[in-house]
C-alpha cells in the first residue's frame, strides 16, 4: 500500500511538472507561460502586456487556417505542441545573457504544415514602434523580437509565398498598443502558387530542403531603452548573424556608414580625375553607377575597363592609396539577357511560371507552339518569354479556343538555338521585369552570389547597393530570397563590405550599413521627392539605421543654394547621401568651388556634433534655409534665411481690376534680390509672370509653367525655368541690373497670366539674411 501511494505521488507530481505553469527569466525579461503553453505575463521593467490578453508562443498555417495546439506538455525547458492530424512541434527554449531563445527542434508531420507563426506577442508599450528591426519602446523601456536565421521572416504572413511590400510588419501598431511577430514557411515541398507580391501566377516553385521549417528559431528581449542597440550587437555576435563592420566598428555604431559619396561612371582611364572630384568635396568613397556589361557572371564593360576584372582592382588600389572607398552598382538577382546563364544554353535554375506541356510535336521552324494548358498566357509581362529545353522563345498571344497555341513565336532568341521538341516537352514561362532581365530560382541564385563574391574579392570593391532587393521575391522565397542573398554575400566576401537597400527588411537589417533612396533623383535639390525622403527619416531612425537622404544630381546649373538647402537637411537628420554627377557636369558648374567648400564645412560640423538638439530640429524644417560658414579650427556661423514669402492665386477679377500681390521685404543691407516662384496646383500652367520692382523695374518672364514648375532668380542677368520634375527647362536673358535689394524696405508686386481653366496659385518667396549663431564643434575632428 505505502509502495502504491509513492508510485501515485511520483506520477501526480511528474504530471503536474508536465502540464503545470512555466516561468522563463533572463536579464531583463521574465515570460509566464500557463498550463496550455500560452504566454500570461511579459514582464520588462514594468509588466508589458495588455490586462487579460494572452499570447501564443507558436501556431501553424495550414492553408487558410491557423491552428493551436490541442495540447501541450514541458520537459524541463522543452515544449512539445501537438496539434492534432500527427502534427507536432518541440521547441527548445535557452536562457542567454539578456534574451530568451526560442528553437523549433523537432517537427513531425511538416508536410501537413504551410508554415509555422511565432507570436504574436503583445505589449501596451508603443511611443515608437520599429517596424522592421522589430523594436518597440517609450522613453523607459524597450521589448524586441529577432529572427536568428534568414529563413525565419520578421513579421506578419501576408502573402502565401513571404513577401511584404510594405516597409515591415515586424512590429506593428494594434488598438491594445503594438504587437511583435514572425514567421517560417515550409519551403521543403515543391509549390506552385503566386508570388512577387501577388505579381507572377503559377510559379514553380521547387522544394528546398534548406528551408525546412525545423531549425527556425527568434530571441526575445527587453531592456531599458538606451541599451538596446548594446543587445542587439550581443545578440547578432552570439548567434552568427550577420555583423558587418566598416573600418572595425559596427555598422549601426560607425559614422562611415552614412557618410555620402559620388556615384560616377569612372573607368581605368580617367579614374585619377574622379579621385580628384571626390577629395574636392571630402568624400571618401567613389561609386561607379553602372559598370557591367553583364548582370549574372558580371563582366565589366570593355570600353570602360578594357583589362576587365584586372583593371577595376587597379582602380581600387589606385582609390584606396588616397584613403578613398571603391563602390559598384548592380541589381541584386537580375539576370541580364547577355549573361553566360542564358546564351547560348540557357542554365535550367531559371525561374518559371505557368509550366505546361507541349501538346503537338515542334519544329524548329514553326512559328505557332501547341500547349496543354493556356491559363494565364494571356497575361504580358516584359518579355514574352518561354523556355522549352535549350531554347528561348518569344510569343505574341495565345489562341482563345483549342487547340491552344502561343501564336507569332520568335524561336532561339537572346543568342539561343531553334530546335525540334517533341510532345510532352515542359514549357515554361520565365519570370521577368520592366529591365528586361530574367531571374534565378533559389539553388540558381546561389551561383549568382558566388559570382558576385568572386568578383568583389578579385578587385578588392568595398561598397554596393542591392538595388531591385526585392528580385529575391522572383526565387519564390519571398522576404528569405532576399535575405540570403545579402547574409551569403556578407559570407563570402572576404573583406569589409559597406552596402545598402532601398528595401527595409527584418533580417537583412543586419547585413545593412545603410538604406537609401535612388529615384527620382533628377530633379533639383528642393524636388525629386525630397519631402518623402526627409519623411523617411522618421523611419530610419526609429529602426536604428543610420539615416540617408537619397540620390541627388548635381547639374551644371545646380546652386549653392540648392546645394546647402540638402545639406542643412543632412545636419538636421544626421544624415548622409549619394551625389551623382559626371565630368561635364563638374567642369559646367560655375559655382562648383563654392558647392564644394560647402560640402567640406557642413560635413565636417555634422561629424563633429556642432548643432545641439534645437539646431537640428530646425535644420529640418523644408521651409527654412542655411548658410554655415568655418570661421576657426572648430568654429563656425550659422546663417538663418528669412523669407518674405507671398501667393497669387488664379482668380476671376473684374474688367480693368488687376490680379496680382504686393510684398514689403525689408533687407539689413544693399544685396542682389533672391527670389523664388512656384506653380503649385493639379493643372493647366502660368504662362506669364510679371515683376515690378520698387515701382521703377519692369520684367516679363515668359515662365509657361505647369504644375511644380519654377521660375528661380539668384542674382546675374538670367531667370532659370524649372520643369515640374525639377529639370532645368530653359533661362531667360534679362536686363536684371535693377533687380538690387536697397538697404531697408523694397517693394515687390507680382502679377500672372495663367491659362484658362488652370487650377494652379503662383506662390513664391524672397530670400535674405537674418539672424547668425557662432557654433562650437564638440566632438575632436
Amino acid at each position: 500500500m505505502k509502495n502504491f501511494v509513492l508510485t501515485l505521488a511520483l506520477t501526480l507530481w511528474a504530471s503536474f511538472g508536465l502540464y503545470a505553469q512555466k516561468r522563463l527569466a533572463t536579464q531583463g525579461l521574465t515570460l509566464q507561460f500557463d498550463s496550455k503553453a500560452q504566454i500570461t505575463s511579459i514582464k520588462g521593467l514594468s509588466e508589458l502586456m495588455p490586462a487579460n490578453m494572452k499570447a501564443h508562443l507558436i501556431r501553424i498555417k495550414q492553408g487558410s487556417d491557423t491552428l493551436t495546439a490541442t495540447s501541450v506538455r514541458w520537459k524541463g525547458n522543452s515544449c512539445r505542441f501537438d496539434f492534432g492530424q500527427g502534427i507536432k512541434l518541440t521547441v527548445q527554449s535557452a536562457k542567454k545573457k539578456g534574451y530568451l531563445r526560442f528553437d523549433l527542434a523537432k517537427v513531425e508531420g511538416e508536410s501537413k504544415i504551410d508554415a509555422v507563426l511565432w507570436g504574436p506577442f503583445p505589449t501596451t508599450v508603443s511611443e515608437t514602434v520599429g517596424e522592421y528591426v522589430g523594436v518597440i519602446r517609450d522613453a523607459k523601456q524597450a521589448f524586441g523580437i529577432q529572427s536568428l536565421n534568414a529563413k525565419t521572416t520578421g513579421g506578419k504572413l501576408k502573402n502565401l509565398d513571404g513577401t511584404d511590400p510594405s516597409r515591415g510588419t515586424t512590429a506593428t501598431k494594434e488598438s491594445f498598443g503594438a504587437s511583435l511577430q514572425a514567421f517560417c514557411l515550409n519551403r521543403n515541398k515543391e509549390r506552385q502558387m503566386t508570388i512577387w507580391n501577388g505579381v507572377v501566377p503559377r510559379a514553380h516553385v521547387k522544394a528546398n530542403p534548406e528551408e525546412k521549417i525545423q531549425g527556425s528559431a527568434i530571441a526575445l528581449f527587453a531592456t531599458e531603452t538606451p541599451k538596446v542597440l548594446d543587445v542587439l550587437e550581443r545578440i547578432e555576435l552570439a548567434e552568427g548573424l550577420p555583423h558587418t563592420t566598416i573600418n572595425g566598428v559596427w555598422s549601426k555604431r560607425s559614422p562611415e556608414a552614412n557618410k555620402p559619396y559620388l556615384i560616377t561612371s569612372f573607368t581605368e582611364a580617367n579614374i585619377d580625375q574622379y579621385l580628384d572630384y571626390c577629395e574636392k568635396l571630402g568624400y571618401n568613397t567613389l561609386y561607379h553607377g553602372h559598370p557591367f556589361k553583364t548582370w549574372g557572371h558580371f563582366e565589366l564593360l570593355p570600353n570602360q575597363f578594357p583589362n576587365g576584372w584586372d583593371g577595376m582592382k587597379a582602380c581600387v588600389e589606385k582609390a584606396k592609396a588616397r584613403g578613398i572607398r571603391i563602390g559598384v552598382h548592380t541589381l541584386t538577382n537580375f539576370i541580364t539577357t547577355n549573361d553566360a546563364f542564358i546564351t547560348p544554353k540557357p542554365h535550367p535554375g531559371l525561374m518559371m511560371f505557368c509550366v505546361t506541356k507541349l501538346s503537338r510535336d515542334l519544329k524548329a521552324d514553326d512559328r505557332e507552339i501547341y500547349i496543354e494548358n493556356p491559363e494565364d498566357y494571356s497575361r504580358k509581362n516584359s518579355l514574352q518569354a518561354l523556355r522549352i529545353g535549350d531554347e528561348i522563345i518569344q510569343f505574341a498571344g495565345v489562341s482563345e479556343e483549342a487547340p491552344y497555341k502561343l501564336l507569332r513565336c520568335k524561336r532561339g532568341v537572346f543568342g539561343t538555338k531553334a530546335s525540334a521538341h517533341t510532345k510532352g516537352a515542359t514549357v515554361g514561362r520565365l519570370v521577368d521585369h520592366p529591365y528586361k532581365v530574367f531571374f534565378p530560382d533559389f539553388e540558381m541564385q546561389k551561383e549568382m552570389v558566388s559570382n558576385l563574391a568572386r568578383f568583389l574579392n578579385h578587385t578588392g570593391v568595398g561598397q554596393i547597393d542591392y538595388d531591385g532587393h526585392e528580385g529575391g521575391w522572383g526565387t519564390g522565397e519571398g522576404e528569405s530570397g532576399m535575405d540570403y542573398f545579402s547574409e551569403q554575400l556578407t559570407k563570402e566576401v572576404r573583406h569589409e563590405l559597406r552596402n545598402g537597400s532601398s528595401r527595409s527588411n527584418h533580417y537583412y537589417w543586419h547585413s545593412s550599413s545603410y538604406l537609401n533612396w535612388g529615384e527620382p533623383w533628377y530633379g533639383g535639390f528642393t524636388k525629386s521627392q525630397g519631402h518623402y525622403r526627409y519623411k523617411n527619416q522618421a523611419l530610419l531612425k526609429r529602426n536604428y539605421t543610420p539615416n540617408m537622404l537619397g540620390w541627388f544630381l548635381l547639374t551644371p546649373n545646380t546652386t549653392l543654394e540648392e546645394f546647402e538647402y540638402m545639406l542643412a537637411r543632412s545636419a538636421g537628420y544626421d544624415a548622409g547621401y549619394a551625389l551623382y554627377s559626371q565630368h561635364k557636369n563638374f567642369v559646367g558648374n560655375p559655382e562648383l568651388d563654392a558647392i564644394a567648400e560647402a560640402v567640406r564645412i557642413w560635413e565636417e560640423a555634422r561629424l563633429g556634433g556642432v548643432f545641439s538638439e534645437e539646431q537640428k530640429a530646425l535644420l529640418q524644417d523644408v521651409n527654412r534655409e542655411f548658410r554655415l560658414k568655418k570661421t576657426g579650427d572648430q568654429s563656425y556661423v550659422l546663417t538663418h534665411f528669412d523669407k518674405t514669402e507671398f501667393e497669387l492665386p488664379n482668380l476671376m477679377v473684374q474688367p480693368g481690376q488687376p490680379n496680382d500681390v504686393s510684398a514689403t521685404v525689408d533687407s539689413k543691407t544693399k544685396q542682389p534680390l533672391y527670389l523664388t516662384l512656384g506653380a503649385v496646383g493639379k493643372s493647366g500652367s502660368i504662362k506669364k509672370i510679371i515683376l515690378d520692382f520698387n515701382g521703377y523695374e519692369t520684367l516679363e518672364i515668359e515662365a509657361d509653367l505647369p504644375p511644380n514648375g519654377a521660375v528661380i532668380y539668384r542674382g546675374g542677368d538670367e531667370f532659370i525655368i524649372y520643369d515640374g520634375k525639377g529639370r532645368l527647362k530653359k533661362k531667360i536673358k534679362a536686363d536684371t541690373k535693377g533687380l538690387v535689394l536697397d538697404s531697408g524696405a523694397n517693394t515687390l508686386r507680382l502679377s500672372a497670366e495663367f491659362e484658362s481653366g488652370a487650377d494652379l496659385t503662383l506662390k513664391g518667396y524672397v530670400r535674405t539674411p537674418g539672424k547668425t549663431e557662432t557654433l562650437k564643434s564638440k566632438r575632436p575632428q
